[in-house]
């Protein structure tokens, strides 16, 4: 296969840098991130979590993080350059629907920390699961004085649909574990995230690769030139991808790689 002029790769965290199971790096991981800066290629994180949950990478060398699913960009040396808040008014109506209607946790990641409307069961289990420390619990009536970059909405699918059409109407939402979603302004994506990189280092979407599992990965996954899905990915996304590899703990990262000579 010709080796394509591939100047960057952006990267999932969960399910795709992390293994779902295992929750580490691989080694043959460590290796590819580690030729491909060797040759120039930018290496880009790019994810539904905060900075503050993605910065633990930076030490292998990454050149800009994607953080709340393209909602605020930061380069290589820690600086935000792009950030994009939900409507104040949309924050209003979720309040009032919380208060009036019915009441779950929701997470709320704002420009100056995250924190978490209630600390359920169900809550503690999921952050378990994903190794990642709880937010500080904090009534959701205090996302109403601050600028808000993304929400958490412990929900199922039926009140997903019910909250976008009917409370959030200026928001989507996009879903990379079972129990939550992420919430975003419209318009808002990974794609938007992929953009602000593309015009920052003069590069284009058919010079990128990405690899992803989740389905806020999916327009990622469209918009590159190439778009690799992990083997624990879902239908949907397998289905936007040019190529599904193996899982992290198979090495499906360094596959993909080495399949399109990459590295």
């Amino acid at each position: 296969m010709l080796n394509p002029n591939i100047k960057v790769v952006f990267f999932d965290i969960d399910g795709t840098l992390l293994g779902l199971k295992s929750k580490v790096i691989p080694d043959s991981t460590v290796e590819a991130l580690a030729l491909l800066k060797a040759k120039g290629i930018k290496i880009i994180i790019s994810t539904g979590r905060s900075y503050e949950h993605a910065k633990f990478l930076a030490p292998y060398g990454f050149d800009g993080f994607i953080t709340f699913n393209g909602s605020y960009c930061v380069d290589g040396g820690g600086q935000s350059f792009f950030r994009h808040t939900i409507d104040v008014d949309d924050i209003q109506l979720l309040y009032d629907h919380l208060t009036t209607i019915e009441s779950f946790p929701v997470g709320v990641m704002t420009t100056e920390g995250s924190f978490i409307s209630d600390i359920t069961d169900d809550v503690t289990a999921t952050f378990k699961l994903l190794k990642l420390e709880v937010p500080h619990a904090k009534p959701f009536v205090s996302a109403l004085e601050t600028e808000v970059l993304q929400l958490n909405l412990f929900v199922d699918e039926n009140k997903e649909l019910h909250l976008i059409n009917n409370v959030l109407r200026n928001c989507e939402s996009s879903r990379w574990c079972p129990e939550f979603i992420d919430v975003n302004a419209r318009g808002i994506s990974k794609q938007i995230g992929m953009e602000q990189f593309f015009a920052r280092y003069g590069l284009t979407a058919a010079e990128a690769m990405a690899f992803g599992d989740g389905g806020n990965d999916i327009q990622m996954l469209r918009t590159a030139g190439i778009g690799i899905a992990m083997a624990n990915a879902g239908d949907n996304v397998k289905a936007a991808a040019d190529f599904v590899t193996d899982t992290t703990e198979e090495n499906g990262i360094w596959n993909a790689l080495t399949r399109y000579e990459i590295i």
